[in-house]
């Protein structure tokens, strides 16, 4: 790649005529595919493998997935509650339209949360199945498999939802809420990690399930080779900000969690006196304002509990307000992080036990920053690959509310992407919730630089695009959902995103920008680097004062856990900056970042398959060898890609065209500032128009088709003059072109 062949002035670009809240819509065209399976000139159904797992397992080798001696990227999106579950007519229409998109895995989210709209829980308990609901997933799921798709399967939301006959398993369940009114009783977050007896419950909810024989498949969910993972637990651990509550709910968790402290403590201490010189005397009985009232703590009265939460145990306050426990607060971290592990250890081997040999995954959420997230993010280290969820964008829709509209684009490695800071260098890594929240108009730009920095440069395996639900085909407005996977400026983008992702066009970077953690000094709170964190419900952010989240952007950052302490060297991101741009290591990739603007940045892709330049790059000219792009509108995504799994651009005979900008319903508005929504609309949905110029130097006589919104072919090819073509939204009325190449001297 050659950034400096990029001309222009980068300075206009927030400002040329890109007012965020601009109404003006009258070159906007309606977007109304039919959503066929017909694969047309864009469809993927022959890249992905039929059925899943015909030659075996998905496994685990280090830090790369392998299937059939190759290593493998899994790029999906999510089902949640009953919607896993659908009626065989949407289950079959989505097991056609996923493959046209490279959808090959889907993570079946929550889907056993409760009974009825929340999922396939029977009446009476959440470790039993409502058999019509179990019928229609195992309906879902072979279809699936049938078309090439592996599963994940993610029983439900974190916290457990007990019915009636749940209490032979947990006698004490009513002190987590009574069934007054209701069919089900939610335990606290975090409460898991404490009880053995709720640990049981989710062991045979999940068991149950693996041991049923799927009727359309003729093998149970342990047997089959298309459920690829099994996540043990959604966004849970016993070291969130959460961490006290199960213990104030339940005073049978209370004294049965003392018990086990204390028997740990005289473990390290022996007696009480020695445990007094060690904590001091301030250390006991002093967590009044968490809803713990003095007891008199005493080792030899098993009354010590272990409390704490992110809050406490950071640098900051052990060194500060909280010196005087000090030694407390990291016992129980210590002892805290044991039971997490013992959970985990216990969860695997039930499913070990009952048959599966798959994948499994921890959970996937970071706890606060520092000691207690290291510890965290070690705990999902020692069961499997590293599952991460984050999301960028969006907020309230009220009246008179205002939200997050800026772009990734702003900020190298900023946003979604800064969650690559918890790679594990040595383990696969996923992130399987992860959207451009609504009202976000950005939403293009998240495939765009997940597929190229995160699938690519990280070399991250595998992929989840959030959903609650969708109709087997594009959503037909803006908004229907606030994480919407099937909304053309996101799924529009994946025909040219899915290619480069599931071909591996995007080197992964050899450079390492490494973050060492020794997992025993984090008992001494000794860590090698500050790291912060940044969140906004499930918005976050991340960045480190040794590899800053811009490195993300440049070469392989991970987390590596070490034998030994060693101080995290600083990241050098110096050499990679050059005229305005910071480019990977690889070369492939390029960034113009506008941190003065929250609308402004571009960058670049050159890879054989693929050259694409994604962002605020009107009148840019950008060269990528026998590529040229020079974008006509003031944002766009515009790729050009090789359609077939093994051509480069050199040597496909047929350029798939892709070129995304925003979205909108019929009537919908903003403010002048583009963060406030006035009106939701209607449908249609209008796709804003893009505009380029495009030369191709490649042999043969080149003719442009336009294809319409589902891929297929329409009858006028489009002028080319001099080996340059122009697309044009406003007068084509789509945003896919096949370029498709005659040999010289050839008719057709």
């Amino acid at each position: 790649m050659r950034p400096r062949a990029c001309f222009a002035c980068y300075c206009v670009l927030a400002t040329i005529g890109m007012a965020a809240g601009a109404s003006d819509l009258s070159s906007w065209y309606a977007f109304q595919p039919q959503n066929t399976p017909e694969p047309g000139e864009i469809g993927m159904q022959d890249w992905l493998s039929k059925p899943a797992g015909r030659h075996g397992r998905i496994t685990r080798e280090a830090d790369k997935l392998y299937y059939h001696g190759k290593s493998i990227k899994l790029w999906g999106i999510n089902l949640c509650y009953a919607t896993c579950a659908p009626e065989a007519a949407l289950a079959d229409k989505r097991a056609a339209f996923y493959p046209k998109y490279g959808i090959n895995s889907v993570r079946l989210h929550k889907y056993v949360d409760g009974p009825g709209w929340a999922g396939i829980q029977s009446k009476e308990s959440c470790v039993e199945y409502d058999p019509a609901g179990l019928d229609r997933m195992d309906y879902q799921v072979a279809k699936f498999k049938e078309a090439g798709i592996y599963v994940l399967l993610s029983a439900h939301f974190g916290a457990l939802k007990l019915g009636p006959a749940d209490k032979q398993y947990v006698p004490y369940l009513e002190e987590f809420g009574t069934f007054e009114g209701k069919d089900r009783v939610t335990t606290p977050h975090s409460a898991i990690q404490y009880s053995p007896h709720l640990q049981d419950v989710q062991i045979r909810q999940m068991v149950n399930l693996l041991r049923h024989k799927n009727p359309y498949t003729g093998l149970t969910y342990a047997q089959d080779p298309a459920v690829a993972f099994i996540e043990i637990v959604n966004e849970q651990s016993i070291l969130f900000f959460t961490s006290m509550n199960p213990l104030k709910a339940s005073p049978t968790l209370r004294q049965q969690v003392a018990a086990r402290f204390c028997a740990w403590l005289r473990g390290r201490y022996g007696t009480h006196e020695k445990l007094r010189a060690a904590w001091g005397d301030r250390a006991f009985d002093g967590f009044a304002s968490d809803g713990f009232p003095p007891v008199g703590e005493h080792l030899d009265q098993n009354n010590i509990l272990p409390l704490g939460n992110p809050w406490y145990w950071d640098p900051a306050q052990l060194n500060g307000s909280q010196a005087f426990r000090r030694q407390r607060l990291l016992d129980t971290l210590v002892f805290l992080y044991g039971l997490q592990c013992e959970f985990y250890d216990r969860y695997v081997q039930a499913m070990r036990e009952a048959g599966y040999t798959g994948e499994v995954l921890g959970s996937n959420w970071q706890a606060g920053q520092a000691l207690s997230h290291f510890y965290n993010l070690h705990s999902d280290w020692r069961v499997g690959t590293i599952d991460r969820h984050n999301y960028f964008g969006g907020g309230s829709t009220k009246a008179g509310a205002t939200f997050n509209n800026a772009t990734m684009l702003r900020a190298a490695g900023s946003g979604t992407l800064s969650v690559g800071l918890q790679q594990a260098a040595d383990r696969p890594f996923m992130l399987s919730e992860w959207i451009h929240v609504f009202p976000s108009e950005w939403g293009v730009e998240g495939p765009a630089l997940l597929g190229a920095y995160g699938y690519g440069l990280q070399g991250w395996d595998v992929s989840y695009l959030f959903q609650n639900r969708d109709s087997g085909g594009f959503s037909d407005r803006i908004g229907r959902d606030t994480w919407d996977a099937t909304a053309p400026q996101v799924l529009g983008i994946f025909p040219a995103v899915a290619r480069q992702v599931l071909r591996g066009d995007v080197k992964e970077s050899e450079l390492r920008a490494p973050l060492y953690v020794h997992v025993p000094s984090l008992a001494q709170a000794k860590l090698g680097f500050t790291d912060r964190t940044i969140q906004q419900y499930d918005v976050k952010s991340f960045d480190t004062d040794k590899v800053s989240a811009r490195a993300v952007a440049v070469a392989r950052c991970a987390v590596e856990f070490t034998d030994r302490y060693r101080d995290t060297p600083a990241f050098d991101l110096s050499p990679f900056q050059k005229d305005g741009f910071l480019t990977s290591s690889t070369g492939q990739l390029s960034w113009k970042e506008a941190p003065d603007t929250k609308l402004g940045g571009y960058f670049l892709i050159d890879t054989p398959g693929t050259k694409a330049v994604v962002g605020f790059a009107e009148g840019q000219v950008c060269r990528f060898g026998e590529v040229t792009i020079t974008p006509e509108s003031p944002f766009a995504a515009i790729y050009v890609t090789a359609q077939e799994p093994d051509k480069t651009i050199g040597t496909s005979k047929k350029l798939l065209i892709t070129a995304l900008a925003r979205a909108r319903n019929t009537g919908m508005q903003f403010n002048d500032a583009g963060n406030s929504l006035l009106d939701r609309g209607k449908p249609p949905i209008l796709l804003e128009p893009v505009k380029a110029t495009i030369t191709i130097a490649k042999p043969g006589t080149p003719r442009l088709i336009p294809l319409d919104h589902d891929g297929l072919r329409t009858p006028r090819p489009l002028p080319i003059q001099n080996g340059v073509l122009t697309i044009d939204g406003a007068r084509d009325k789509t945003p896919y072109y096949l370029l498709e190449y005659v040999a010289t001297g050839s008719h057709n």
